[in-house]
C-alpha cells in the first residue's frame, strides 16, 4: 500500500491491535527472521503512535537461536509505554518477564503463561485498573510474592491460576472484596505432599471453579451463583475431609460436581437450598447424599465413574424431597445395562418428572436395542414424563 500512496507508509503504526502468533515464523529463512525483527521494532517504537489496546505473544519466536535474539522483553516494555490495556504472553523459554509489568496503571487484562520462564514479582506492584488475571503454569512458592501480586490488584474481578503447582507453601490466602470469577487449577506431582491449605474469603463472587486435590479449604462466598468442583485424590490423602470446601459452595444454584474417590464429611453437608441444577460425575453412594441436600432440585444430570453394580434401592431408603416435589429433568450421560434398577427408582419416585433422556453412546447396537426395550416397558409415576433415548 506504501507503493500506491506514500501516505500509507506509517499507516501501520496507527494500529491499536498487535498479535504474533505462534506459527507466524513457519518456514521463514534467516533473513527474513531479521526482517520480521527489525519490523516488529519499527512497529512498536516508533514515536508518535496511538494507544495500544492489546497486545499478544503467543510463543512466535519458535525459532529464537544464537543468531537471532529477540528482544521480548523490550517488546513487552515498548507495549506497556503505549499505555497498552490487554497483555496475552506465552513466553515458553523465551526469556525473563520485565518487572515492569507489575507497575502497569493502563492494563485491564493480563494473560500471562510462564512455562520455562522466571517470572520475579517486584516488591512494589501497582495495578490499579486491573480487572482479569491469568496465570498459567506458575509455580507458587512458600513466599508472599503472588500475595503480594493479588492484593495489590484493587478492582480485580476475573483470577484464575490454570495448571499452577505449589511448592513449599503452608497457605495460599485470597482475600480480594471485588472478584466476582475464580478459578483454582493446581496439578499434584505424586512424589510431593499436599501439605498447604486454602483460604478463599470473597464475598462477592459469582462463579468458582476448583480442579484439584483434596487439601484442607476454608471459604467465604456468599454471593456464589455458580460452581464447578472437580476433586480427585491420590492415596496418600483420600482420607482428607472435603465437607470444608462443598459447604463454602451452599448458596449456588447450579452445580457441577466431579469427584473422582470417596470422599468422607458428605454426611455433615449443609442444605443446598438455593441449587436447581446439578451436575453429578461420580460414584453412586456419593449421589444419594447430595440428593438429601438439594431439596429444591429441578435438573439432575448424571455420569458414574463407577461400574460395581451397587444396588440402588439399598442406598436410599427415604426418597430424598427433591424427587417428591421439584425434579422435572433427569439425564444419564454414558449410561451402561446395570443402570436399569437405577432409571426405575427415579420413574417410580420422580413424581413431576417431565423429561428423561438417556444416552447409550457406549452400547453396541445390540445392547441398545434391549436396554431400550427394557426402559420403554419401566412404569412411571408422571404421567407427563417423556423419555428420550439418544
Amino acid at each position: 500500500t506504501s507503493i500506491i500512496s506514500t501516505k500509507w507508509r506509517y499507516l501501520f503504526a496507527s494500529i491499536s491491535t498487535i498479535e504474533f502468533d505462534r506459527y507466524l515464523l513457519r518456514g521463514l529463512t534467516h533473513r527474513n527472521v531479521d526482517s520480521f525483527k527489525n519490523f516488529v521494532d519499527r512497529l512498536l517504537k516508533l514515536p508518535d503512535q496511538v494507544s495500544l489496546d492489546c497486545f499478544r505473544l503467543r510463543d512466535a519466536i519458535s525459532c529464537n537461536d544464537g543468531d537471532h535474539d529477540f528482544d521480548v522483553s523490550g517488546w513487552i516494555c515498548a507495549a506497556l509505554c503505549r499505555g497498552v490495556k490487554e497483555i496475552n504472553l506465552e513466553l515458553h523459554n523465551l526469556g525473563d518477564v520485565p518487572p515492569v509489568l507489575f507497575t502497569c496503571h493502563s492494563l485491564v487484562t493480563l494473560r500471562l503463561d510462564a512455562r520455562g520462564c522466571k517470572i520475579e514479582v517486584p516488591s512494589v506492584v501497582c495495578l490499579g485498573n486491573l480487572k482479569t488475571l491469568q496465570l498459567i503454569h506458575w509455580v507458587l512458592f512458600g513466599d508472599d510474592s503472588i500475595h503480594r501480586l493479588i492484593s495489590n490488584c484493587h478492582v480485580l474481578e476475573d483470577l484464575a491460576f490454570i495448571e499452577c503447582f505449589v511448592e513449599n507453601a503452608r497457605e495460599l490466602h485470597i482475600q480480594i472484596p471485588s472478584l466476582k470469577s475464580l478459578v483454582l487449577h493446581f496439578v499434584t506431582r505424586r512424589d510431593r505432599d499436599l501439605n498447604y491449605g486454602v483460604v478463599i474469603d470473597v464475598p462477592n463472587l459469582v462463579y468458582f471453579r476448583y480442579n484439584a486435590a483434596i487439601v484442607e479449604c476454608y471459604s467465604h462466598m456468599k454471593s456464589l451463583e455458580k460452581a464447578d468442583i472437580c476433586i480427585y485424590g491420590f492415596h496418600s490423602n483420600l482420607s482428607i475431609d472435603a465437607t470444608h470446601l462443598i459447604q463454602g459452595i451452599c448458596n449456588v444454584w447450579y452445580l457441577s460436581l466431579n469427584i473422582h474417590e470417596v470422599i468422607s464429611g458428605t454426611s455433615r453437608l449443609l442444605i443446598f437450598h438455593n441449587l436447581i441444577e446439578f451436575k453429578f460425575c461420580g460414584r453412586e453412594t456419593s449421589l444419594v447424599e447430595f440428593l438429601h441436600c438439594a431439596p429444591n432440585l429441578k435438573t439432575l444430570t448424571i455420569r458414574f465413574l463407577d461400574f460395581e453394580r451397587t444396588r440402588w434401592k439399598a442406598l436410599s431408603i427415604e426418597v430424598p424431597s427433591c424427587l417428591s416435589f421439584h425434579l422435572k429433568e433427569i439425564e444419564f450421560s454414558c449410561f451402561d445395562t446395570h443402570m436399569i434398577e437405577m432409571v426405575n427408582y427415579f420413574l417410580e419416585n420422580a413424581i413431576v418428572l417431565k423429561k428423561l433422556v438417556i444416552s447409550m453412546d457406549l452400547l453396541t447396537w445390540i445392547q441398545k436395542a434391549e436396554a431400550s426395550n427394557q426402559l420403554l416397558k419401566l412404569l412411571k409415576s408422571s404421567n407427563k414424563c417423556l423419555i428420550v433415548i439418544l
